[in-house]
This record gives C-alpha cells, structure tokens and sequence, in this order.
C-alpha cells in the first residue's frame, strides 16, 4: 500500500494539529489496469470498513457485466466489483472457496469469474456455478446511490474508511497527485510519503499549481499537486 500523508505543521506544539491520509492503490478492470487515489480514516469502533466509490471514475462499471479488482495492500487479496444490473452492484471477495487463489475478474464473454489454480467458476453474485468450489464467494453489503453514482460497500476486515477520488496526472512512472482539505490560517502543510506500511516517510515536494514545479515543501495552501513513483 502507498501513502503518501498530508499533515498541518506547526511550530507551538501546545496548538490542536491534524493529519490527513490518502491512499495510492491500484484498479485492474477486464480492459485496463490504473491507479486510484483514496482518502481514508480509521474504521468506526465496530471495525466495518466502508468504502465508498465513485462509478465515473471507474469506466469498467459504467456498463452492467463490468467488474474491476481493488488493491489497497500486497499481503491482502483484491475486493472485486461487479456490476450485476443497472442499478446493482456486488462486491465480493476475491477468495477462491476452493484452495484460496485469486479468482480473476468478472468476464461478461464467458459469464462467469475464474479462479486460474484449479478452474472454479462463479457468477457475476458470486454464486458457484462450476466446481471444485462447493461455496460462494464471500460478499459485502453494497449499495448504490443513482443521484451521486456513488457505491458505498460494508467491509468488517477492511479497517479502514476509504472515499476514492481521482488523481491529477501521471507521466512515465511519475504520479501528480491533487490533495485538497481544509487550513486554518496561519497554518502550514507539508506531504509526507511512504512507499510501504513498514517503510518510513520522507518529506515530498509538491506543486502550488496543476502544472507548476513541485518546489514547495511547507505552504499555506488547499490544494496542493505532490507527484510520486
């Protein structure tokens, strides 16, 4: 998992500061893999998750049979996403029943999901429809919000609460992030980065401006445009 962090600096440590985190994961859809950028939170004391997205960003879901497969970390399996009608949507684990591989995505050209080990096969709900699997794939309660075209997903083991939203640009293996919350005046704001849960955060220069250079290190801004690799 990448997080690059986003905290409010200040030199009277005696003040209330505050920190906010983005998540840099990965989106594998039937036609194309991409980055989505995500800001999180702690999960609510009962520890479900909830994860919340936004269809337009994801072009695999604009249409009914699309599935794309959510990474958030390397040491967990992939969320998958179906779009099971116009207006239902399903997300399931990615857990084969079977022997625990990863089942690839939904394919609306063979109606099924695949697991590539052993050869089970389910349905866009995740219902088995082909052994050696004898159970469904575990699934989350998923709602969607035609007004916002918003999906909105329980997860208990997720932890976190995640509002995907888009990142700026990419150039070769460089990502222009766009980082935008609340100041309070006289505040200052810095980026932080890590490129693992474990690792540690170096400090990230960023941009004032969507194309400017990313000279600045603590301003008073927004938005700000930090680019990673």
């Amino acid at each position: 998992m990448k997080s690059p962090e986003c905290s409010e600096h200040r030199d009277d440590l005696s003040r209330r500061s505050w920190i906010k985190r983005f998540l840099l994961g990965s989106a594998v859809s039937p036609s194309c893999a991409a980055l989505f950028l995500s800001e999180v939170a702690e999960a609510a004391p009962n520890g479900i998750g909830v994860l919340r997205l936004n269809v337009a960003t994801y072009p695999a879901l604009a249409t009914v049979g699309g599935s794309v497969q959510l990474n958030f970390s390397p040491i967990y399996k992939p969320l998958t996403i179906n779009r099971a009608t116009s207006t239902v949507f399903v997300t399931l684990d990615s857990v084969c029943t079977h022997a625990g591989c990863t089942v690839n995505k939904f394919l609306r050209g063979n109606g099924a999901m695949m697991c590539p080990c052993h050869g089970s096969r389910y349905d866009v709900y995740g219902r088995v429809i082909g052994g050696p699997a004898d159970t469904d794939l575990v699934s989350y309660k998923t709602t969607f919000s035609p007004s916002s075209n918003v999906i909105t997903v329980e997860v208990p083991s997720l932890g976190l609460n995640v509002n995907s939203v888009s990142f700026y640009s990419r150039s070769g293996n460089t990502t222009r992030l766009k980082l935008t919350f609340q100041v309070t005046a006289f505040s200052t704001n810095e980026v932080r980065y890590k490129s693992s849960l474990t690792g540690a955060y170096t400090d990230v220069p960023y941009a004032t401006t969507p194309t400017g250079a990313a000279t600045e290190y603590r301003a008073v801004r927004g938005v700000m445009y930090p680019s990673v690799h």
